[in-house]
């Protein structure tokens, strides 16, 4: 960690942060702290009663709106009923992973590897026996965290990029949850070029492929029946950090009452020379991710805000 520690993400606890306007995060922070606490599948069920009646807020009325219309361009074929019924579904496994989050701050070690069950854990236990570096194609899910958490506590360090929130306390306490157990995460301005020096250090990389960053810097690839404006880095970390890439999807499983990963195959004959190639096999392998669960996938993102031909945006 210290050969990356001007580079990491740090913020400090203010003083600042006890004045009135913030109150309001501290109490809802003590709250999921109290949370943290009740029996799971009680707290699940006060979960969906709460998503059920969300759900129905005009406040929420713009993410639906957006998910709605990633669904109908992934999905034509299925219809408005069932765009809602997985949107519902989707906003029930938010708010019982939200309830949860306090977890992550004051649950030992030993609870939170309990919360967790693994799907094609052989896969990555290989790469690990073999010491081979590996970055994690990680889709936008409610529980990505885990992962992290998963790994740390199993005694390998994971690096990512982080984005701030806008609020201070937020920032101060996700950073604390996401390297608690050890890793390190880097701002954005940090660039790629630091994950991949991280890689080569012998960190494990966790990729998050879904955000739309225009036109510019993205290539128009196939996304299920829509074409979305992808990043086309994968490639070129894998090839300038000697990493093997393994997609992995976690989910939660509401019957379970526990998250649960499914780690697939480390991609093979990956990268190619061919950086669209390489950029449309990425989104191949996210497809084949967010199909072992729709539900759990982050429609409301912006992910397909970007028109091809067109300089204005989607939504």
């Amino acid at each position: 960690m210290s050969k990356f520690a001007s580079q990491a993400f740090s913020i400090s606890f203010s003083k600042a942060w006890l004045a009135p306007k913030y109150w309001g995060t501290w109490l809802l922070g003590g709250l999921l702290i109290l949370f943290a606490f009740i029996p799971v599948k009680l707290r699940d069920r006060i979960a969906v009663a709460l998503a059920n009646r969300l759900f129905k807020l005009k406040a929420l009325k713009k993410r639906r709106a957006i998910a709605d219309t990633n669904l109908a361009l992934c999905f034509p074929e299925m219809s408005a009923e069932q765009r809602e019924l997985l949107m519902l579904k989707n906003v029930q496994i938010f708010v019982q992973l939200i309830l949860g989050a306090g977890e992550m701050t004051v649950r030992s070690k030993t609870y939170l590897q309990n919360r967790v069950v693994v799907e094609g854990e052989e896969h990555i236990q290989s790469l690990l026996a073999n010491n081979e570096r590996f970055i994690v194609l990680l889709p936008h899910t409610y529980p990505v965290d885990f992962l992290g958490t998963y790994f740390c506590t199993r005694g390998h360090d994971m690096c990512t990029m982080f984005k701030k929130t806008g609020d201070p306390i937020v920032d101060w306490v996700m950073a604390k949850q996401r390297t608690r157990f050890g890793g390190v995460i880097f701002e954005r301005d940090a660039g790629i070029k630091t994950l991949i020096k991280a890689v080569r250090a012998g960190y494990g990389c966790i990729y998050l492929p879904d955000e739309d960053f225009g036109p510019e810097a993205s290539l128009m690839t196939p996304l299920f029946a829509a074409t979305k404006a992808t990043l086309p880095v994968l490639g070129k970390m894998t090839q300038l950090s000697g990493a093997r890439v393994v997609p992995i999807y976690a989910a939660y499983d509401s019957q379970l009452h526990k998250v649960k990963l499914y780690i697939h195959p480390p991609m093979q004959d990956f990268p190619s020379q061919d950086v669209a190639q390489d950029t449309l096999r990425m989104n191949q392998e996210v497809e084949k991710l967010i199909l072992r669960s729709p539900e759990q996938y982050m429609w409301s993102l912006k992910l397909l805000r970007t028109v091809e031909g067109s300089d204005q945006p989607r939504y």
